[in-house]
């Protein structure tokens, strides 16, 4: 009787065992789809955040007479490019036919746009300088790039030095072209405040 008491013993041991190992490994699955979920939850928290902060720069620039054309850049309503597409979309043969024979119909160009390359301004030749506009300077203060049109940065080496000491990188402009589009429209409202 005793052996099969024992034997009776071992066995319950055994399926304890089992079961603890049964169970451990079920918390561990549990765990890793509590942290997996928690991940997504974070990514799509983020993603709705980028959603409403480009909502937002959408209803701003829509607020000072802007668009947001497919190539993700702004422009005056009305003058958003009709036929263009971006380097990304230009790659899709079918997307590529199809705004090519829209844009012949039109009879206008299509132009292929690089919205994550910035314009280089050296490779168009040096214009001049447009000094019909008494803003000669222009701060982005969040990316602390200041941009002081050409002519002013030559003769005025004070202002320049004081802009690098406080932390601004400084660019040169010629043109209102020259500068990025969300500076070109604060130059705008910048020149519109000077003339009110």
């Amino acid at each position: 009787m005793p052996d099969d008491t024992t034997a009776a013993l071992q066995a319950l041991i055994k399926q304890v065992e089992t079961l603890t190992t049964t169970v451990t490994d079920q918390q561990k699955r549990m765990d890793s789809l509590h942290d997996f979920n928690g991940r997504v939850l974070d990514e799509k928290k983020d993603m709705q955040r980028q959603l409403e902060q480009q909502a937002a720069s959408d209803k701003k620039w829509a607020d000072m007479g802007y668009e947001r054309a497919p190539d993700g850049n702004y422009y005056p309503k009305g003058t958003t490019p009709k036929h263009s597409l971006t380097r990304e979309e230009a790659r899709d043969p079918q997307k590529y036919r199809a705004a090519k024979a829209a844009a012949e119909k039109a009879g206008a160009t299509l132009t292929i746009t690089d919205p994550n390359k910035p314009e280089d301004a050296h490779h168009r030749g040096r214009p001049e300088v447009d000094t019909s506009h008494s803003t000669t300077l222009v701060k982005d203060d969040d990316q602390r790039v200041a941009y002081m049109r050409r002519d002013v940065m030559g003769s005025d080496a004070t202002q320049y030095r004081k802009l690098r000491a406080d932390g601004f990188t400084v660019q040169s402009w010629d043109q209102p072209d020259d500068l990025p589009q969300h500076m070109q429209a604060k130059l705008v409202e910048m020149e519109k405040a000077h003339d009110a």
